[in-house]
């Protein structure tokens, strides 16, 4: 639909062009200057065209409305929050953990990404990055992708934290798989190996929960099983614990709400829903798409971990 408007739009300009030129030829002054005016109004459409055409996401494209629709502007602050998140699925559940900040649901395995201190300088350097003011900075929480720039960054922004950010990366993300699975003993495993199903990205748009605009970002790894592994988790399914939960994709697709035993309080967070192998055909495919990665976590320290 782009390509086909552009090519309308061109067409139009090199007939108008035409049309001016022959009209000079033969002194058709009034053609001329009509087919001028029609010009001067067709080319500010085509030089948005040729901008869609670049727009190839979803994010650039709302992006680029919000922009000419006079709702942002370069100077306005927008919110980032990128992550990773672990799909782990044994039979036809999805295993979740408990969120430590208090919101009482569970929630995939997982979190924000980090970057080093000296990306941190690069970032404030190039983007006069902000630390995120929504969510409280502890030490847990220190030097994570949770930040605000100016809107005017946005794009270069991410595209250095595909192509050269000192940050976790998709080859090791065992940082949060060991807080939160290995720490608490919920498990007690030696190695895991992963693939990288494909990248969760919002358009830009505004939070109702911060009042702000905000772009979400989240990798999504499936953990492949060993068949001891996979032991493990259905042994860990027969037990009852606050700090995890097995759920359905229809009960995560709900939210934990069951209509049928009057159940109406939300017990799973909205963003579990990306993990489910039903949303991977959504997902942005990147290069590293497929490939599978194996991690060692005993004994083992990441170097972002804090």
């Amino acid at each position: 639909m782009k390509i086909k408007k552009l090519l309308g739009l061109l067409l139009a300009c090199i007939s108008l062009c035409c049309i001016i030129f022959f009209s000079e030829r033969n002194s058709w002054t009034s053609v001329g200057n009509l087919s001028g005016i029609v010009l001067g109004c067709i080319l500010p459409f085509l030089l948005e065209s040729f901008q869609d055409i670049s727009d190839n996401t979803a994010w650039k494209t709302s992006q680029r409305k919000l922009e000419r629709g006079k709702f942002i502007s370069d100077d306005s602050i927008i919110r980032i929050s990128f992550a990773y998140l672990f799909r782990i699925k044994i039979g036809n559940k999805y295993l979740l953990v408990k969120n430590e900040r208090g919101t009482g649901k569970y929630q995939p395995v997982g979190g924000v990404y980090k970057f080093s201190e000296t990306e941190k300088r690069e970032l404030k350097s190039l983007f006069q990055v902000k630390d995120d003011n929504k969510i409280s900075i502890d030490e847990s929480s220190r030097n994570d992708y949770r930040l605000r720039m100016e809107n005017k960054f946005i794009r270069k922004f991410i595209k250095r934290f595909d192509k050269e950010a000192d940050r976790e990366n998709i080859s090791d993300l065992s940082r949060e798989f060991c807080e939160e699975l290995i720490d608490t003993r919920i498990l007690s495993w030696d190695e895991i190996r992963y693939r990288y199903c494909g990248r969760h990205m919002t358009e830009l748009k505004f939070s109702q929960h911060f009042q702000i605009y905000e772009i979400l970002l989240a990798d999504i790894v499936e953990l492949i099983l060993t068949p001891q592994q996979e032991k493990d988790l259905r042994e860990l399914g027969s037990l009852k614990s606050e700090k995890y939960l097995f759920a359905t994709a229809e009960e995560i697709l709900s939210l934990g709400i069951k209509t049928t035993t009057g159940k109406l309080s939300e017990d799973i967070a909205d963003h579990a829903i990306k993990i489910l192998q039903e949303e991977e055909g959504k997902l942005e495919q990147l290069p590293s798409c497929n490939k599978e990665y194996i991690v060692t976590l005993k004994e083992h320290k990441n170097r972002f971990t804090t």
